[in-house]
């Protein structure tokens, strides 16, 4: 079998894993109708504007510890720091969202969930300086957010 042939069949492949999980809810494949950048929150200078970007609604800060980070106290690399959010499993969860409060753009991450998902998620972000790093969670009750700070020794925001 020459290779055209099994890189084709090695992505046929994958497809119909992607389009298999997609069909169950794992995953939502992009399209033009249900995917739109959010230039408001994305492109904010400030975190009351990516906040603003993100909702109109009035936002909860999680006092019934339903929010939990997964995140280093100390990231030694402010360009690559590792940062996990999990949410009690019994709260319904629609989307996250990352914040950093001191970087040039706050607005790190932005998650939409699954209603089969579970409420958990782990990336890395930018962080220009020692900040709070601010977990948005949108659920089925409304706008709830948690923070943590995390010191950085060497910022990765070009700071």
């Amino acid at each position: 079998m020459d290779s055209s042939k099994r890189i084709f069949l090695r992505n046929a492949g994958l497809l119909s894993v992607l389009l298999g999980l997609s069909d169950v809810g794992f995953i939502r494949l992009a399209n033009g109708k249900q995917w739109e950048w959010n230039n408001q929150a994305f492109e904010a200078d400030n975190l009351s504007a990516a906040i603003r970007g993100l909702t109109d609604q009035p936002v909860t800060k999680d006092t019934n510890g339903l929010i939990q980070f997964i995140a280093p106290p100390i990231a030694e690399n402010g360009a690559v720091v590792p940062v996990g959010v999990k949410v009690d499993e019994g709260t319904r969860v629609h989307a996250f969202a990352l914040l950093c409060e001191k970087n040039p753009r706050p607005l790190a991450a932005y998650y939409e969930l699954s209603s089969q998902a579970v409420p958990f998620i782990r990336t890395r972000i930018k962080m220009r300086e020692t900040a709070s790093v601010i977990a948005l969670v949108k659920t089925g009750d409304g706008f709830i957010s948690a923070e943590t700070l995390i010191k950085v020794t060497r910022g990765g925001c070009g700071g």
